[in-house]
């Protein structure tokens, strides 16, 4: 069998990958399993995609503006990690589907754009508005602990889809989707919620100039209110 050839470095270079979440605060979880997918796709960088008010779950507890704040401190110190804030900049819902079309006008037609999620969201994509139009638009990279099994959609076509090295998801623009195991970290943001509402330290859970942020805007406490 013969070896897949080289990756085009010129195409590498113009991969955009992004990780999507609320982010409702932004964690240590998040940021490493943004910069393991950064190594492992060997990219420059990952963008994170924090989401306007997501159709599928309850209203965010934290304004726009403060989850915006908390990611801009967070990667400040990360040169592989970056932020695009163009859901919140939309008004009304924002579907997933209309951020990729959006990007990939952006990096036009060869450029691979790959859009990064955790299982647990992945297990439900069938949920999601147009689903079927994802990998049409971009490559789908699932992020998982190791031994997690995968729920995929049982639709034949997007089976077919599935690529077993992440890598090579970067020889195409899109159409297709992966896997990539990450280091289990066990931080929740409804956890970390939870903390701030009993008045428990988000220390070495989240990164040090977001649990000040946090502190000196009080936010996730009984009393606090999303306001944007």
């Amino acid at each position: 069998m013969l070896a897949p050839s080289p990756l085009d470095h010129s195409t590498v270079a113009s991969a955009r990958v992004l990780l999507g979440g609320s982010f409702d605060p932004i964690h240590h979880g998040h940021l490493r399993a943004a910069l393991e997918a950064a190594e492992a796709l060997m990219v420059a960088r990952v963008d994170l995609l924090p989401a306007g008010q997501p159709a599928l779950r309850s209203p965010l507890a934290a304004s726009n503006h403060a989850r915006l704040a908390m990611l801009q401190l967070a990667v400040a110190d990360e040169a592989r990690l970056g932020v695009d804030a163009r859901e919140l900049q939309r008004p009304g819902q924002t579907f997933t589907i209309d951020t990729l079309q959006s990007l990939r006008q952006e990096a036009g037609p060869k450029a691979p754009l790959i859009f990064l999620l955790g299982a647990d969201a992945f297990s439900r994509l069938e949920q999601w508005q147009r689903w079927q139009l994802l990998t049409r638009t971009a490559h789908l990279l699932v992020l998982s602990r190791p031994g997690q099994t995968l729920s995929p959609p049982s639709h034949p076509l997007f089976l077919a889809q599935r690529l077993s090295e992440p890598l090579d998801l970067l020889r195409r623009p899109f159409g297709h989707w992966s896997a990539l195991e990450i280091t289990p970290l066990a931080i929740s943001a409804t956890d970390l919620r939870q903390r701030c509402r009993q008045g428990q330290s988000l220390r070495y859970l989240v990164p040090d100039a977001v649990w000040d942020y946090i502190q000196a805007q009080q936010l996730y406490r009984a009393t606090s209110l999303s306001q944007d």
